[in-house]
């Protein structure tokens, strides 16, 4: 199997047993440890976590490897508030440059998004989410903005997969309650090219999570 095929496996399976809460913040997640329970060799394995850490979503000590970082009240407010301004300026980008190949391509996920329940994988709203706030990243390309937005959203993701109630099995209160409608009327300001709004609903989205999030803290 090709060398890409493997770190793509590795990256996927660390992402679905942290879901599947066989690791919490503050856990260290060892090569050696982790290359038995996936069967793989350790070097698809360290891409992979290598990967995560380059994204924002472990963190990494000299010596000691890598770990989820641990929960911190000032650490998401600083992460959410950098999200929420990133964000922001990626969707008012994206309705300055969507094509309608763009917008079809965001209606797309939208429809995928609204598929989703309780009985299907949640790796796959993790993927969905991530692929929609990522295109909307790369439709308005700017490549700086683009980089950026995907550490800080990864970074949040180490609160949300451990704090959103989507993830932590009373979904009816949580993140994906509100999470698609508040993407369709992104979606609608950028294919109305009205960057000022998608911009404004963009930052209102992220801040939603943050809020919904704070509480648990």
């Amino acid at each position: 199997m090709a060398k890409k095929n493997l770190e793509e496996i590795a990256y996927v399976s660390i992402v679905k047993l942290i879901l599947e809460n066989h690791f919490k913040p503050g856990d260290f997640l060892l090569e050696t440890t982790l290359s038995k329970v996936l069967s793989l060799s350790r070097t698809p394995v360290r891409h992979a976590l290598g990967q995560l850490v380059a994204e924002g979503f472990l963190d990494k000590k000299k010596k000691k490897g890598c770990f989820i970082p641990a929960a911190s009240p000032d650490d998401a407010r600083h992460v959410f508030f950098a999200r929420e301004n990133i964000e922001g300026l990626t969707a008012t980008s994206a309705a300055r440059c969507a094509t309608d190949k763009d917008v079809d391509f965001l209606w797309g996920l939208i429809k995928e998004e609204q598929s989703i329940d309780r009985d299907l994988s949640k790796i796959d709203y993790v993927n969905i989410n991530g692929a929609f706030h990522m295109g909307i990243a790369k439709i308005g390309k700017n490549k700086y903005l683009e980089q950026y937005c995907r550490h800080s959203f990864w970074r949040s993701h180490a609160y949300i997969l451990f704090f959103d109630n989507y993830y932590t099995g009373n979904i009816a209160a949580g993140i994906q309650k509100t999470g698609p409608q508040q993407h369709i009327q992104i979606v609608k300001a950028i294919e109305n090219r009205n960057d000022e709004k998608a911009g404004n609903l963009m930052r209102q989205h992220v801040r939603t999570t943050y809020d919904l999030l704070s509480l648990k803290l």
